[in-house]
């Protein structure tokens, strides 16, 4: 501040000294004006006071400018500070968004894992839909004494459509009768045997008896009672599977109540 003003008031002190010494040296010059219009020490007064204001000026103008340099100063830290916080919330912002694409992975693998676990659940549902109707199938093979759900009506039609499929298999003549044909016949015996068995367990009976070539229904009464006589029983037990007590066929199982 002390060097401001020197610097600015320096050059006005001269003028002033230089100012001083005119008037003195026109008070000895005898070829001056005896009556001047102005009085050297009122003029001088009054560039003094001139002199005075401009300096004031001057103080006021380096005062401003030091209020300036100071506003800069702190404009220039709070400018720096936003900086530092622009930089921050950058920073955070790039975070936020590293943990947002983070967590977008998770769901994703997420989702996979529960479509992959929705699949497995429908293939279970599936399955256990299936083995439900299997077992439900099975239980109807199986008589109600023996945990199932099979009566007595039921097991009697059973019997009756295995017969009927082999009733017609056996119509073709043994010479046009292929492979198939004999393998068709042999697993129609079997299923009309087992449905027959499953008969005889829902009525308690005796057991099943298959009839043999030249069999005949007082012949297996004979064999199954030790009398022929109750040939009747036997034809009235298997009505489903005999249509006439006198003609039998051959790999039919008959029910022994």
């Amino acid at each position: 501040m002390t060097r401001d003003r020197s610097r600015h008031t320096g050059p006005f002190s001269v003028i002033l000294i230089l100012l001083v010494a005119a008037s003195a040296w026109g008070a000895e010059d005898p070829s001056a004006d005896p009556e001047p219009t102005v009085a050297p020490d009122a003029e001088i007064e009054a560039m003094t006071l001139r002199l005075l204001g401009m300096e004031g000026k001057l103080k006021e103008s380096a005062h401003a400018r030091k209020s300036a340099d100071q506003a800069r100063m702190e404009a220039e830290r709070r400018l720096a500070e936003g900086s530092q916080e622009i930089e921050r919330l950058n920073g955070e912002v790039q975070r936020l968004r590293e943990a947002l694409l983070e967590l977008e992975q998770t769901l994703s693998e997420r989702d996979r894992q529960l479509s992959e676990l929705d699949a497995s659940r429908l293939s279970l549902t599936t399955a256990h839909e299936a083995l439900e109707r299997r077992f439900d199938a099975l239980r109807a093979r199986v008589p109600r004494q023996d945990g199932g759900t099979l009566d007595a009506d039921q097991a009697r039609q059973a019997a009756r459509d295995a017969y009927e499929k082999l009733r017609e298999t056996l119509r073709i003549p043994e010479s046009k009768r292929d492979a198939t044909a004999e393998q068709a016949i042999t697993a129609f015996e079997k299923l009309l045997h087992r449905n027959q068995l499953a008969l005889a367990r829902v009525l308690d009976a005796q057991g099943a008896y298959r009839i043999r070539p030249s069999d005949s229904l007082a012949l297996i009464s004979s064999r199954c009672y030790g009398d022929s006589s109750q040939w009747r029983a036997l034809f009235e037990a298997n009505r489903h599977v005999l249509e006439d007590p006198n003609q039998l066929m051959p790999g039919v199982t008959l029910v022994v109540p």
